[in-house]
């Protein structure tokens, strides 16, 4: 390709918006940023063989840091517990005559992106005084991870997506009287993502062709010859980034009676800015014209270049009403939460330069989580668990990718404690998430570079715990 070609791409490139790494970035970004639906509520064991029912309420472990920080001044005694998760997500999706990316075949199913993920967390509770007591918890309240074969149908849109969080929790509790407790809690919370996808350069070329074509420097009749001579190129990108910031817990404990209580709890935004980097691996064209096209696009400042990127992001705040009331041998519990996911309404992303890339509309709404449980006192050292809950997506029809494909999610749930001794306390969770098929209909807003991607995804979770709690 000689230089006069070649100033010709570069030239129509700076001046134009391109649209097929802008969405590139779009998708890694989303995914990484936020977890959506797979806000993790599994901190507890003794609350999951509730499914999570009355966890601002119940108050009878050091994991109450977590769910309210009120309820520490139920604790008589100085507590050190260690919370293990496993978390099993299936999630395939079922293809309905999705369209392939222009240049490139269609491409495999996917597989199961899903697999087992852990989830740790840690809780030491210290009463100091009959009115205040002290606890700090360490616990990741996003994350998980979705991974498509290599060469699926929708590898221009997702392939691996990866989100850890890390949750620093000190929090304090104040006995104001006999019915009345308040708890307050900082959170510092540290946020790593990792998301990658291909790249089709066939497209890359045949947006550079435009600009030859309109630049006088390639005849039109010669296009489609060298599309097809670019045919099957495709690259790789993947982005990185992290950030750390403070956001805030509190909670009220209203106590009727020593056997009837409610709790209120909230947990506040917590403000992000990722920066990292989007790395991309461009192929080898053996076509001249091809390979100065992605020269172009790959050059220090263009858009398929390796450089810096940042995205700003605000996690939603999480508010929640508990009940408790015990008879007997037989507890009862209820949870009604809410979580502000309206919070993020689009996704913009920069370059360190201060160029905006992209912005896309996520139209994500507000969600509502219902719970019932209730634990059944075998004898002094058994007690059984179950409980049911229903949890909204966040996710509209109209915006679900391949990254995100989150469905509403029914809970049923079951768990056991066993008491060896006093000072010794084990409980033990299982549950399972029932989740509908869900349509997924997504070009990422540009179907000749990435694929339209028509079909369901069919999930589902099983969620297994186990916690040890050792009382000073």
């Amino acid at each position: 390709m000689n230089k006069r070609i070649l100033s010709a791409v570069n030239m129509t490139l700076a001046r134009r918006c391109y649209v097929l790494p802008v969405g590139v970035l779009l998708c890694c970004a989303s995914s990484s940023a936020f977890a959506s639906g797979f806000a993790l509520l599994e901190q507890s064991a003794s609350r999951l063989g509730t499914a999570f029912a009355g966890t601002a309420a119940a108050a009878d472990d050091a994991t109450t840091i977590f769910y309210n920080p009120a309820g520490m001044s139920k604790l008589t005694d100085t507590q050190l517990l260690v919370v293990a998760s496993g978390v099993l997500i299936s999630s395939e999706f079922n293809n309905q005559n999705s369209l392939a990316a222009l240049g490139q075949p269609l491409g495999g199913g996917g597989g199961d992106a899903g697999g087992w993920n852990a989830v740790p967390a840690a809780y030491f509770a210290l009463p100091i005084n009959e009115q205040l007591a002290f606890g700090f918890g360490i616990n990741a309240p996003f994350g998980l991870q979705l991974e498509y074969d290599n060469g699926w149908m929708g590898r221009f849109q997702a392939l691996n997506n990866e989100i850890k969080t890390y949750n620093f929790n000190p929090a304090l509790s104040w006995r104001v009287n006999k019915q009345l407790s308040f708890g307050i809690g900082a959170d510092y919370q540290r946020i790593q993502a990792e998301l990658t996808n291909s790249v089709n350069y066939t497209a890359v070329v045949a947006q550079g062709l435009q600009a030859l074509v309109a630049a006088g420097q390639v005849p039109a009749i010669a296009v489609p010859g060298l599309i097809q001579a670019n045919a099957a190129l495709e690259g790789h990108t993947a982005v990185r980034g992290d950030d750390d910031a403070w956001g805030w817990n509190a909670g009220v404990l209203f106590e009727f009676s020593d056997d009837t209580r409610v709790g209120l709890s909230y947990r506040s935004t917590i403000d992000y800015t990722l920066e990292g980097s989007a790395r991309f691996t461009a192929p080898t064209s053996t076509n001249a014209i091809g390979a100065g096209i992605i020269a172009a696009a790959s050059a220090p400042g263009a858009t398929l270049a390796t450089g810096p990127v940042s995205v700003d992001l605000k996690l939603p705040d999480i508010a929640t009403a508990s009940f408790y009331h015990r008879m007997g041998q037989v507890e009862l519990m209820a949870d009604i939460a809410w979580t502000g996911w309206s919070s993020i309404q689009e996704l913009r992303i920069v370059r360190d330069t201060g160029a905006v890339l992209s912005v896309t509309p996520e139209r994500w709404h507000d969600t509502w989580r219902y719970a019932l449980g209730a634990t059944y006192q075998l004898n002094d050292q058994w007690k059984l668990r179950g409980g049911v809950a229903y949890d909204e997506t966040n996710v509209p029809d109209s915006t679900r990718t391949a990254r995100l494909p989150d469905p509403d999610r029914t809970w049923v749930a079951i768990g056991a404690q066993w008491k060896p001794s006093d000072a010794w306390v084990v409980d033990v969770g299982y549950a399972h998430l029932f989740a509908g098929d869900v349509p997924i209909r997504q070009d990422d807003g540009n179907a000749a570079a990435r694929g339209f991607l028509i079909g369901e995804q069919s999930s589902a979770i099983d969620i297994v715990t186990a916690q040890l709690n050792y009382k000073f």
